[in-house]
C-alpha cells in the first residue's frame, strides 16, 4: 500500500471523530471555578491560576476522577468526585508528547509528534487489597518522575520505610529492579496477572509502567500505559486483573480484581483527546495537499 492510500485511510478515520469536535471540546475550568470541601488542603488550587500575577506555578495536566472522601482529603474539586468509581480511590489520565516521526510527504522537516497516554491509579490499601506477587520489590519506578504524585504528598504524606530507605523507588535504592515481570500474581498458582478492559480487550491490556505498594502511606500506586483515542464512551468501563492462557490473552482463566471507571470521567478524557486529534487531522490534510500539488506539476 503506497503512502497516498495510507493517508486517505487516516483522513477518513479522523474525519469521523472530528466532525463533532466543535461542540465536544472542553478546555476545562480554572481552580477557583470549582468547589472544595471546607478546610481541605489548598495545594492543588495553586496549580491552576485564574488571575494574572507575577508568579510561576506547576500546572496539573491530568483528568482526575476520585472518591468523595479522597477529594476532601487531597483538596481536589468536588466536581471530580464520583460515587460510581469503584475498586480504586483515584484515577489520573494524561496525554503527553512522545517521539517525533519526520519525513512525511518526502519532506524531512514535516514532523508529527506521537502522543503517549498514561493512567495513574491510587488504591486504598486498607479497603482495596490488590493481589500483589510475593517476593517482588515494594516499588519499581522513580516516584519523583510521577507528576500526579507531587500535589498529593503535602496532604497525604510519604511512607517511610523501617530501614530508612526513602528512595526505594529510585535507581540509588537497593530495592530498584527492572520492571520485567508483573507485580501481581494468582495467590494459588503464582502466575502473573495483567490488566485488561472488560468491555474491549481486542488488542490486549494496558502495560504496567510503574508501581509502588505503599505510596503516601495509605495508598498503593500503579501506572498504566493506555491507548490514546477511541470513540465517545457510552457507558462505564471496567478494568480487570486477569490470569490468561499462555500466548492467548483472550482465553481468561481467572479474574482477581475489578475496578469501575464512570462514564462521566471517560467522557472528560475523550473530550481531552479531541484537540490533539484535530491537530493530527490538520497535519495529514496539509501533507495530502502538498502531495497533490506535486502531482499537478
Amino acid at each position: 500500500m503506497n503512502l497516498k492510500n495510507v493517508l486517505c485511510q487516516m483522513l477518513a478515520v479522523f474525519a469521523l471523530s472530528v466532525s463533532s469536535m466543535a461542540h465536544a471540546q472542553d478546555r476545562g475550568k480554572h481552580a477557583l471555578d470549582y468547589t472544595y470541601a471546607e478546610g481541605s488542603p489548598q495545594y492543588w488550587r495553586g496549580m491552576h491560576s485564574t488571575r494574572p500575577g507575577n508568579f510561576v506555578f506547576r500546572k496539573d495536566p491530568h483528568v482526575w476522577v476520585v472518591t468523595p472522601d479522597f477529594a476532601k482529603k487531597a483538596g481536589l474539586p468536588l466536581e471530580w468526585a464520583s460515587e460510581e468509581l469503584q475498586g480504586v480511590t483515584a484515577a489520573a489520565w494524561r496525554m503527553q508528547p512522545g517521539e517525533e516521526q519526520c519525513g512525511w510527504g518526502g519532506n524531512p522537516n514535516a514532523c508529527k509528534r506521537d502522543m503517549v497516554c498514561t493512567l495513574d491509579l491510587y488504591f486504598d490499601r486498607q479497603t482495596q487489597v490488590l493481589p500483589w506477587a510475593p517476593n517482588r520489590p515494594v516499588a519499581d519506578f522513580d516516584w519523583q518522575s510521577v507528576s500526579s504524585a507531587w500535589h498529593l504528598l503535602p496532604s497525604l504524606g510519604w511512607a517511610k520505610e523501617a530501614n530508612g530507605d526513602l528512595a526505594r523507588g529510585t535507581k540509588g535504592s537497593p530495592n530498584y529492579p527492572g520492571l520485567d515481570q508483573s507485580p501481581f500474581a494468582d495467590p494459588k498458582t503464582r502466575d502473573g496477572l495483567k490488566w485488561y478492559w472488560r468491555e474491549n480487550d481486542a488488542f490486549g491490556g494496558p502495560a504496567i509502567r510503574a508501581y509502588d505498594r505503599e505510596m503516601h502511606g495509605r495508598y498503593a500506586f500503579v501506572r498504566l500505559h493506555t491507548y490514546c483515542g477511541g470513540g465517545e464512551p457510552k457507558q462505564a468501563m471496567h478494568m480487570e486483573l486477569r490470569r490468561t492462557a499462555p500466548n492467548d490473552f483472550q482465553n481468561v482463566l481467572s479474574v482477581h480484581y475489578t475496578m469501575r471507571l464512570p462514564k462521566s470521567w471517560l467522557q472528560r478524557v475523550w473530550r481531552a483527546t479531541r484537540e490533539q486529534e484535530a491537530q493530527t487531522h490538520e497535519f495529514y490534510q496539509n501533507i495530502w495537499k502538498q502531495m497533490n500539488q506535486g502531482d499537478k506539476k
